[in-house]
């Protein structure tokens, strides 16, 4: 389910276990207000984001978070992990029609950032945002998880990097074509 908006997982689940008897938006806020309590407890930080984020801000590249995940849950996560002031947009793709793989989400952020997507680069661990991402003629770095790293579908990214902290500044020249 990685990758899905919290809706579209809430609807699998519910029909994999025959929950018809409870109301979506219930089971929905459930989940949520556990993947939240979840976030409180449990403060786990990709290694290299900090190094990521400074790297960006040194060259005043905008950073934005489009997420599959709610607002309320984007929300938690910048704000456990005190990441809100470095984000210049948090949009969830709750507010599109549609979820990854659609691209809606971050073709949305994109004109909330005033960019052009060409010029924009995801970081993605899951294969509907990897796709979303391309859909949207975005640039994509696929960090996925270690079970994941070798599967050929995740070849569709630009780069496959087992770590954040393998990114630095040549790495995003040489994905745009530039000079460091």
């Amino acid at each position: 389910m990685a990758g899905r908006r919290t809706d579209e997982v809430v609807h699998h689940w519910r029909d994999a276990y025959n929950l018809q008897y409870v109301p979506n938006d219930e089971l929905e806020n459930t989940v949520v207000s556990n993947v939240i309590a979840s976030i409180q407890i449990n403060d786990r930080e990709l290694p290299g984001v900090r190094k990521i984020i400074a790297l960006l801000e040194s060259h005043n590249i905008p950073m934005a978070v489009a997420s599959s995940s709610s607002p309320e849950i984007i929300d938690a996560v910048l704000s456990k992990l005190s990441l809100k002031s470095h984000m210049k947009v948090a949009y969830s793709a709750k507010a599109e029609k549609l979820g990854k793989p659609h691209p809606g989400v971050f073709l949305t952020t994109a004109k909330k950032l005033g960019v052009r997507a060409s010029y924009c680069l995801v970081f993605e661990d899951a294969l509907s945002g990897i796709k979303a991402a391309k859909a949207a003629g975005m640039k994509c770095i696929a960090i996925p998880e270690k079970l994941n790293l070798s599967k050929p579908e995740f070849s569709e990214a630009d780069i496959i990097l087992p770590s954040l902290e393998l990114v630095d500044w040549n790495v995003l020249c040489e994905l745009f074509g530039s000079k460091a």
